[in-house]
């Protein structure tokens, strides 16, 4: 999507709690920016036919089409800019008032999968709805200090596995009716299970940098010493873990010591067939005049899902 928006991005999207109000200030940008979408989609279109002559009577006028369009387009987007940001000046003054709210597994996987469509650009605008990389239990950050794993931990393991969701997925959908991968993994193998959550819809490069960031400071704050480090992941998860190990490798991380199994569920290591349609897809919107506005539409697809075309990590 194009930044016609002016939202502040000096304040990160974590620095105020989430609640209700601030999922509205979330959507309510979302809107904003659908709006001034929409708008621009059809001024491109509008000017893509009067470029093209007509059957009958020749050629538009295209200097009036560009004079008193440009006036009503650039009108439509200075109020709806206008009109959101004071939206979200309210709103950001309400959201501290609200407190944290504990969210629900339906709100999860309603913002995971709003994070793997558009998930770099929640990021890049400063969107509440973006989600931040992190460890969880029980769909609770965890606080990634010797003190803070020790509490999460009472009993903690010289085992670990990390479980690394897929696209448009969250930590909480390990568990399928009454099976949890990693609680099973716990009660068999001996492991302690430690979720990732993050947001899909970014780079599988900018996430793997930041998965072997964590994976580092996890193994360095574990409360026991480790001797067995494990990782199970879901389709797109293994490329984020594949991309994560390349760059412990390259910065000479001391966890992939540690690492004695990757174990890979779904994951497109040669690219994603869906993806590379859509692709192409996109590409045949390109080729003519009429349609060449709609291939705006094809761009409303995150890094990460493209990165899916040919599996890059």
């Amino acid at each position: 999507m194009d930044d016609v928006t002016g939202w502040n991005r000096e304040v990160p999207a974590t620095s105020v709690p989430r609640n209700h109000v601030s999922d509205l200030r979330g959507v309510s940008r979302l809107a904003v920016d659908a709006t001034t979408g929409v708008a621009g989609l059809v001024e491109a279109l509008q000017l893509s036919i009067a470029r093209v002559p007509a059957k009958l009577g020749g050629p538009l006028v295209e200097g009036a089409v560009n004079g008193v369009a440009w006036l009503v387009y650039r009108s439509i987007h200075g109020v709806t800019r206008a009109v959101g940001d004071g939206i979200d000046s309210v709103l950001e003054r309400l959201v501290p008032m609200l407190g944290h709210v504990e969210s629900s597994p339906a709100r999860e996987a309603m913002i995971a999968a709003l994070n793997g469509v558009l998930g770099d650009y929640l990021t890049e605008t400063g969107n509440p709805l973006a989600i931040t990389m992190r460890w969880r239990r029980d769909g609770k950050p965890l606080e990634p200090t010797r003190e803070g794993l020790a509490a999460a931990f009472p009993l903690p393991s010289s085992k670990i596995v990390v479980l690394v969701h897929g696209l448009c997925m969250n930590d909480l959908q390990w568990t399928r009716g009454e099976h949890n991968h990693g609680a099973t993994l716990a009660r068999n193998l001996g492991y302690t299970p430690v979720y990732l959550h993050y947001n899909s819809g970014q780079h599988i490069s900018t996430n793997g940098r930041m998965l072997t960031a964590m994976l580092e400071a996890l193994v360095a704050a574990w409360p026991v010493p480790v001797q067995e480090l494990a990782i199970v992941a879901h389709s797109m998860g293994g490329l984020v873990a594949r991309s994560a190990h390349h760059y412990g490798a390259v910065a000479g991380h001391g966890w992939r010591r540690r690492l004695r199994k990757l174990v890979f569920l779904g994951t497109p290591h040669h690219g994603a067939a869906l993806e590379r349609g859509g692709h192409r897809l996109h590409r045949l919107f390109d080729q003519t005049p009429y349609t060449a506005p709609f291939a705006r539409l094809g761009k409303i697809r995150s890094a990460g899902v493209t990165d899916l075309r040919f599996g890059n990590v």
